[in-house]
């Protein structure tokens, strides 16, 4: 993600048709070339172990490509993220709060000096922050009246307009001062809460199952003292005991699954990416579509018969398209270490053919993380 994804040219070429098609099908055309191109990107790039932390925290920040214009806004936010993995998260935290998509999908642009919209501030204290419980209604009038102002640029940047912002002080967990969104980012970072909240979303997508409060507390405790390193905490999640514990017992997301069978196969072609982005539809998971302002299903929320049979239903479509068949790039064996756990209808390791990657799909050790 470092070196970002071109762009998808759709809208621009949609202008240059003779009787261009309405502006809703080139929003929808824009979207869909942006999924493909994060599904590849996932699946195929050269670095995506980023791209899967990326995903992860798209999780944390969620944003729906129908609230939005242009997908290229989108496009943005990943790259966004994808530059702050490697720096704090007080520094993601701002950047999110400045991010246009962000702004656009929780009203920002609404709230001005005067007439204040709550919902940006709301869930930037409920869900991106603080959590439940750590925060007053008169917290969230403050920091909505200190997010007051901002607006979105002609080339797509997010403008402080001193107009519309609030300049005024703002009383906010107990400390006066004239807050802005990236003072407020910060102050809400030093707050022990934030660390705990995020580190409860975060155990929550990468290992499942919550360990007793007393390890998290510990956990965060040690975060702030790392002073909130997004690479320490990964590193700290990845190689803990109960990350290594809980291999082949939790319910990957849909979008991880569909990348890394993706990957298995070697199929590059147009239609594996096309079928792909169509599938996670019936699996639960379109990307960039998530299903409120609290991200996506985690772990045991996946199981849903309609979405478990849409999983096997999805995979065997890959198989059975000729043309992606054709374009495979296969390794001559599959190996045992493919899955958490030995699959139970296949042994591995077992020759790569269409049969045998057949059952890897359908068994239910595939959707397992």
């Amino acid at each position: 993600m470092s070196q970002g994804m071109a762009e998808p040219s759709t809208a621009s070429s949609c202008r240059a048709l003779p009787d261009p098609p309405s502006r809703a099908q080139c929003r929808g055309d824009a979207a869909k070339a942006l999924q493909e191109a994060w599904l590849a990107r996932l699946a195929f790039g050269p670095q995506r172990a980023e791209a899967r932390q990326v995903q992860l925290w798209t999780g944390i920040f969620p944003v729906n490509w129908r609230q939005l214009a242009h997908a290229s806004l989108l496009q943005t936010q990943l790259d966004t993220i994808a530059e702050h993995l490697s720096g704090s998260f007080p520094d993601l935290l701002t950047a999110m709060v400045l991010d246009p998509a962000l702004q656009i999908s929780l009203n920002g642009p609404a709230n001005h000096r005067g007439n204040p919209n709550e919902n940006l501030a709301r869930e930037l204290l409920e869900l991106l922050s603080l959590g439940e419980g750590h925060y007053g209604e008169a917290d969230v009038q403050e920091a909505a009246r200190a997010l007051t102002g901002y607006r979105l640029g002609r080339a797509g940047q997010l403008i402080l307009d001193p107009r519309r912002h609030d300049d005024g002080t703002k009383t906010i967990l107990g400390r006066t001062a004239r807050f802005d969104g990236p003072t407020l980012a910060a102050w809400l970072c030093e707050q022990p809460a934030t660390a705990l909240h995020i580190t409860t979303r975060l155990w929550r997508q990468r290992i499942g199952q919550l360990p007793k409060p007393g390890r998290l507390a510990a956990i965060a405790a040690a975060w702030r003292r790392a002073e909130l390193s997004l690479p320490w905490l990964e590193h700290t999640l990845a190689t803990s005991p109960e990350a290594k514990a809980s291999r082949g017992r939790r319910l990957d997301d849909p979008v991880l699954m569909l990348a890394r069978s993706l990957a298995l196969l070697g199929s590059r072609h147009g239609d594996a990416l096309r079928i792909g982005r169509s599938q996670l539809i019936a699996m639960g998971q379109p990307l960039f579509e998530p299903p409120s302002v609290k991200g996506w299903p985690v772990d045991d929320e996946w199981l849903n018969l309609r979405w478990l049979q849409a999983r096997r239903r999805g995979l065997q479509a890959l198989l059975a398209d000729e043309e992606v068949w054709a374009a495979r790039q296969l390794q001559a064996e599959l190996p045992a270490s493919l899955t958490p756990i030995p699959p139970l209808t296949l042994g591995l390791p077992a020759a790569a053919h269409r049969d045998s990657l057949g059952l890897l799909f359908a068994d239910p050790v595939w959707q397992l993380a």
